[in-house]
């Protein structure tokens, strides 16, 4: 399925860019670095509680479009956005959107863990506080246990709440950093190649944590990794010198890819 005329000068195969019942809508979106163009007139649907994998060659723009989903590209000057994306059908580049609240329905879960220099109790609340979600301190103490819970990480800091965030291992930080995410209760998880910088145990642990919350929230995970992106994910986007090439089943991308430049890269031909 093609979806405009124009994508066929492009010589893409695209596939299943629609949801039935999308969450994010991205439609002709491009990005610029001044006068370069990073993204090329992307359309895609990022479906209810659906995990999906976006892989490629490095420098392919796909960390890039991930970050249009909550205006991270906003924070670099030189980067404009052209093209529409909405969340709920409501455009998230309208002028009257503020970006606090939208990150807080959008959350981000980066290439590095970044806890904040507070302990881990308050690494958690911090959201939760900001946005005025509790309303006493039981509730915020709720709050904060629910998400450690759902990270995976309660047992393993129920005695040192207070201790620093920063103290924990790579993967436990990587892992508090999610529970800071969903103490806000997003509607949507993107996370930047998140197991990038941890063991394989510790990748382990996060790919079972992301299998867990698609049944609640809808995810993105950019990885070098084709392996985790069949582990992971229900579908899965290949990008290509800034276009979306071919998106469809994970299964069938793996399996069966449409397009001869997937192909190449699944087969490990380019990387």
């Amino acid at each position: 399925m093609l979806i405009n005329n124009d994508l066929k000068t492009l010589d893409l195969t695209v596939g299943d860019v629609f949801s039935q019942n999308p969450r994010l809508k991205a439609r002709n979106v491009s990005v610029f670095y001044g006068d370069n163009k990073a993204i090329d007139n992307v359309t895609i649907d990022i479906g209810n509680k659906e995990v999906i994998s976006f892989i490629g060659p490095s420098g392919c723009g796909k960390s890039t479009f991930l970050r249009c989903f909550n205006r991270m590209n906003d924070t670099i000057d030189s980067c404009a956005v052209k093209g529409e994306i909405t969340i709920d059908d409501e455009n998230i580049y309208d002028k009257k959107i503020d970006v606090v609240p939208l990150r807080a329905r959008i959350g981000m879960v980066f290439q590095k863990p970044n806890p904040f220099p507070k302990s881990i109790y308050d690494n958690v609340a911090y959201g939760p506080r900001i946005h005025g979600l509790s309303e006493n301190k039981e509730h915020l103490d709720g709050i904060v246990e629910e998400s450690l819970k759902r990270a995976g990480l309660w047992e393993e800091v129920i005695d040192r709440l207070d201790s620093p965030g920063t103290g924990l291992s790579g993967g436990q930080q990587q892992r508090l950093c999610i529970a800071r995410a969903i103490a806000v209760s997003p509607e949507v998880i993107l996370m930047d190649e998140p197991c990038s910088a941890l063991d394989p145990i510790a990748t382990a642990k996060i790919e079972e944590l992301i299998h867990e919350l698609g049944n609640d929230y809808s995810i993105v995970i950019v990885t070098h990794s084709m392996q985790q992106a069949a582990r992971v994910s229900k579908k899965t986007a290949y990008f290509h010198l800034g276009k979306l090439i071919e998106v469809g089943r994970t299964k069938d991308i793996f399996t069966r890819p449409q397009h001869h430049q997937t192909e190449a890269y699944i087969s490990g031909k380019i990387g």
